[in-house]
């Protein structure tokens, strides 16, 4: 089963955008009008309006991102990140970590690479992206017979801790 994790904000900067293009439009009359009375006027209104009408070509594309192609997949062997360069697919036993911040989710490669998940956006999302890569990594682990070597890097405190018995090197405790 594919589990799939698009970015949010899609209506946010469809609206931002759509709402733009108006105030672009009503700048553009209003300069239609003024160069009657005032050139210069009629000059700074369509200068205003070319500014929103870029600022909204820019919203609209960020939405259309957000929506069709910024993406990242779960499926039973691999995590697949989509972009514009199209899809990409990263095995789970290809990956050694996947790092979350605040701001930003990372999957790790064993040979140290880095790729950052663009469709995961925020630290709560990207908590559930790596309780969900981790879970499916140890499935596909067990599946293939051998040990999971995914591990979580986050600012926050790991989900899962030492065994109870086990003591990390150079602790104080005898």
């Amino acid at each position: 089963m594919t589990e799939r994790f698009q970015p949010g904000g899609v209506t946010h900067a469809l609206v931002s955008g759509l709402v733009e293009l108006a105030l672009a439009a009503a700048l553009l009359a209003w300069s239609l009008v003024a160069s009657e009375s005032s050139p210069e006027a009629a000059t700074s209104l369509s200068v205003a309006a070319l500014v929103w009408a870029v600022l909204a070509v820019v919203s609209l594309a960020v939405a259309w991102l957000r929506a069709r192609v910024l993406a990242a997949e779960l499926d039973d062997e691999a995590v697949v990140l989509h972009g514009l360069g199209g899809p990409r697919r990263y095995r789970y036993g290809d990956l050694s970590a996947v790092e979350v911040s605040r701001r930003r989710t990372r999957l790790v490669a064993r040979d140290g690479t880095v790729w950052v998940v663009r469709g995961v956006r925020g630290g709560a999302q990207g908590n559930r992206f790596r309780a969900r890569v981790l879970e499916r990594a140890k499935a596909a682990a067990a599946v293939a017979g051998g040990p999971g070597g995914l591990k979580e890097r986050s600012e926050s405190p790991p989900v899962d801790s030492l065994p109870a018995g086990r003591q990390p090197e150079g602790s104080s405790d005898g």
